[in-house]
């Protein structure tokens, strides 16, 4: 029952701070646009023509079945929720540490007969359930909506969504461990973004070491790469697995998520420590 009042408060910080509601309303906004603004007509399992906002889409070498369609179209709005969650995702839950560490607030929740450790996962437990439910909202909603309208029901969307949820718990790892340091919203956001666009390109950590001299440039390259979460390749894995050309690296969500937890376990035993 303590962690449960723990996710409550969470989701009502959120309530209040009207990003559930902001969440929320964006993606109503989108599902709404995608069900009265798309039309298909399908002849035969094959789509036959189209409509966007009213104007007909060119269709190039006649119909195309319309499960290839589908697949593309989840498999690009896959990888849009990728970046575009990520980043509205980690702008909403970037406050909930520094929140907690307030003067008041923190001094009301160590009143109470519960463990800071228990306290702070808690607090993670309840930022998860509002993202999660914010994410298979969105995902769930346009599977259901093309699936309405095309007869064809892709699961995987849903396991893509999952997936994107992961990556976002290792990014939650880290905000709350530099919410724990700095006690700051904006460096946490700032941070996350950070982590974000160095680790982007660190994909291709084989290339960029090959083009450095210095043996302590490529050993902090290849360490960065295996340290860091793997944003790019994961990406990448989470259009795969709409369009079924494979699943996610092993590695590469491993890593990732031992970066989160790592950063997490971390936070933990600096709260434990921390004076207030």
């Amino acid at each position: 029952m303590r962690t449960w009042a723990l996710i409550v408060d969470t989701w009502r910080e959120a309530l209040a701070r009207k990003t559930l509601l902001g969440f929320a309303g964006a993606s109503t906004l989108f599902l709404l646009t995608v069900t009265f603004a798309l039309d298909l007509d399908i002849v035969q399992g094959s789509l036959a023509a189209a409509t966007l906002f009213g104007h007909p889409l060119e269709m190039h070498g006649g119909p195309v079945a319309i499960t290839e369609v589908v697949t593309g179209g989840l498999s690009a709005f896959a990888g849009l929720t990728y970046g575009l969650g990520i980043f509205l995702a980690v702008f909403a839950t970037g406050n909930q540490v520094p929140n907690l560490m307030r003067r008041g607030t923190v001094d009301l929740y160590l009143s109470r007969p519960v463990s800071r450790t228990h306290v702070l996962l808690g607090r993670f437990l309840g930022g998860v359930t509002v993202v999660a439910a914010n994410l298979l909202y969105l995902c769930g909603g346009l599977m259901v909506i093309v699936g309405l309208k095309t007869g064809v029901w892709e699961g995987r969307f849903i396991l893509a969504a999952l997936l994107i949820l992961v990556v976002f718990l290792s990014f939650l790892g880290f905000m709350y461990l530099v919410g724990v340091l700095s006690g700051s919203t904006p460096l946490s956001v700032m941070l996350s973004y950070g982590l974000w666009v160095i680790s982007m390109p660190l994909a291709a950590h084989d290339k960029i070491a090959a083009a450095m001299d210095s043996r302590l440039s490529i050993a902090i390259v290849n360490g960065l790469y295996w340290v860091l979460p793997k944003t790019a390749e994961l990406g990448r894995d989470i259009v795969r697995l709409v369009l079924d050309q494979g699943t996610p690296g092993a590695s590469a969500l491993a890593t990732t998520t031992a970066f989160g937890a790592a950063c997490l376990g971390l936070a933990v035993a600096l709260f434990r420590r921390k004076s207030f």
